[in-house]
């Protein structure tokens, strides 16, 4: 049995504001201001702000995307997800609507009393998906394309959706350190394709993000980056990178779900099967799900990695931490740090492609309308 989509609608649809991140937060099926909201967020996203609105920030279409607004938040305490799988079901209805479709969503994770090593927050991460996509409601989700097929990309409730894990225990690769605890965002395929145009985001646009990672980063772009759809990129690959340029496994941690059999409702994180790995697995707190969610088999391949005691912010964040007026001023459509993006809304953070965005039809608690056009 999978988690049920709830007839229960979000409480304050219309209610979020472009000025107001706090309206724009989501907790199952609660927005805004229906949410109680923990201490340590403040500072999490804070953090995460003052990062991606830097002037020399790699990601220009995350800047945008966060001056304008058009980003959904939500929070995990300590690791217990229970309520995550609501929260992304309420993105994915949002994302289906027009006027949200170019809008991702942050998760912050509360952060550690020390950051973990990179290849438990690797394996945490991989354990999120995989409960996710085990308790999702799209009744397609099983039959989805093997993680090893250029068209595979993770999707919930029927939306496709890229996804990044930045985490504290990047020190080299800054673009994927964006704060105290790890931060997951879910970015729609719709995100990638132009409003007006209905067609993807240039690859020159996305080829500039490239260069400018060369100088934010104290590592080169990695080799497993690719553009969704182009021949030998793989999507998982770029969810969860090294700190150095070590290339993923050949086998991807994320599982199909078998359809006759299940785990119980309250299963850990954790408990959700893998081989082990040379670093132990986190240990989490007990997920309170209403709902039975599907099992899965052992596949878990990873690369080596190395353990990166802690991480920092960025230099440049900190030069400029008292200069938010001017940076908050560079980001102005038609600046020339800003490369000329046809419809100018375009994907966030550190993607590769979406040459194909919307190649096959979603299912969802809503119609979707992503465009249709490849080229």
């Amino acid at each position: 049995m999978t988690m049920e989509s709830s007839n229960v609608g979000v409480t304050n649809f219309d209610g979020f504001v472009a000025e107001d991140w706090k309206s724009r937060i989501i907790d199952g099926r609660a927005t805004g201001a229906a949410v109680t909201l923990p201490a340590w967020l403040d500072a999490s996203y804070e953090t995460l702000r003052e990062q991606v609105m830097h002037p020399e920030y790699p990601c220009f279409f995350g800047t945008m995307a966060e001056k304008r607004g058009e980003m959904f938040y939500a929070f995990v305490n300590g690791k217990d997800i229970g309520t995550l799988p609501a929260t992304m079901q309420t993105f994915a209805e949002l994302a289906s609507l027009p006027q949200y479709r170019k809008n991702n969503i942050a998760v912050f994770f509360e952060p550690d009393a020390q950051p973990l090593t990179h290849d438990t927050y690797h394996d945490l991460f991989w354990n999120i998906l995989q409960t996710l996509h085990n308790v999702d409601p799209d009744p397609s989700a099983a039959d989805q394309p093997e993680p090893s097929h250029e068209d595979w990309e993770f999707s919930f409730a029927g939306v496709q959706m890229f996804v990044v894990c930045a985490c504290p225990s990047f020190n080299e690769r800054h673009s994927r350190n964006l704060g105290p605890g790890m931060v997951l965002l879910f970015q729609p395929r719709s995100v990638f394709v132009d409003t007006i145009t209905n067609k993807v985001i240039g690859r020159e646009a996305r080829n500039q993000v490239r260069k400018r990672l060369e100088t934010w980063d104290d590592v080169s772009a990695h080799p497993d980056l690719g553009f969704y759809g182009d021949p030998g990129n793989l999507e998982w690959k770029q969810y969860f990178l090294s700190d150095d340029n070590t290339a993923a496994a050949d086998r991807c941690p994320f599982l199909r779900r078998q359809k006759d059999a299940v785990v119980p409702a309250t299963a850990q994180v954790s408990q959700v099967p893998h081989v082990p790995h040379a670093q132990p697995v986190l240990q989490v707190p007990q997920v309170h799900t209403s709902h039975a969610a599907h099992a899965a088999q052992p596949l878990h391949g990873h690369r080596d990695t190395p353990h990166l005691p802690h991480a920092h912010p960025h230099p440049h964040a900190h030069a400029h931490a008292q200069q938010s007026a001017e940076a908050e001023a560079s980001h102005a459509p038609g600046t020339s740090w800003r490369p000329v993006v046809s419809g100018e809304r375009a994907g966030v953070f550190e993607h590769g492609d979406a040459r194909r965005a919307a190649e096959r039809p979603h299912a969802g608690a809503l119609d979707r309308h992503d465009g249709n056009n490849d080229e």
